[in-house]
This record gives C-alpha cells, structure tokens and sequence, in this order.
C-alpha cells in the first residue's frame, strides 16, 4: 500500500470527525498548528515510521494531549506485525511502541 498527499489530511479529518460542539474547534486547532509550524506534516512522520520499521501504515490519528500534539500511527511491518507508533507531532520524536515489538521509550 502506498499513501499520497491525501494521507496528509488525514489527521485533520479525523479532527473533524469528532462528535461534539468542540470538532469544529479541534479541526481548526490541529490546522493552525499545522500552519503555524507547531506540528511537523503527517508525510515527515510516515517517512520516519517507514524508514525505520518498514511496512505500509494502516491508519494514522491526531491525538492533541495535555502536553502537545501526537501523532499515532499503526503500521503493519513486513514480517507481518502489526505496531503502534506514538510521535510527538512537535519534533517527530518517536515516544512509543506498542505491539508485538519491543517497547521503546516506556515511561513518558
């Protein structure tokens, strides 16, 4: 599988898929960030988790937690296991792996 430009919308849309009167504030609030350079594109991200741990990615979220923005990613690997990636969407810091592999950087 291979992902486009459109994956770079993706976090964004889920944003505004949310339900509630806040998903029109949280989309609006993940695209300044965006904008404004406080987050690094969806793309960069997807070219670390691939450049590191190869596969394809499944699905990809924008999490806004109480200390910034993360991006979750779950990518399948070539060997068939499937992970999640935990990104710090600020710097691109890859701060958790869950899954059949091993963990890195528990305790944050």
């Amino acid at each position: 599988m291979r992902t486009g430009p459109a994956l770079l919308l993706l976090p964004i849309l889920l944003f505004a898929a949310g339900t509630g009167a806040h998903a029109g504030d949280d989309h609006e609030r993940a695209r300044d960030a965006l904008r404004e350079g406080r987050i690094l594109p969806l793309e960069r991200i997807v070219e670390n988790a691939r450049q590191r741990f190869g596969g394809d990615v499944l699905d990809v979220d924008l999490e806004d937690e109480e200390d910034g923005f993360r991006y979750e990613l779950k990518l399948i690997a070539p060997d068939g296991r499937i992970l999640k990636l935990d990104y710090d969407a600020a710097t691109g810091e890859l701060l958790r792996t869950r899954g059949r592999h091993r963990s890195h950087g528990e305790g944050r």
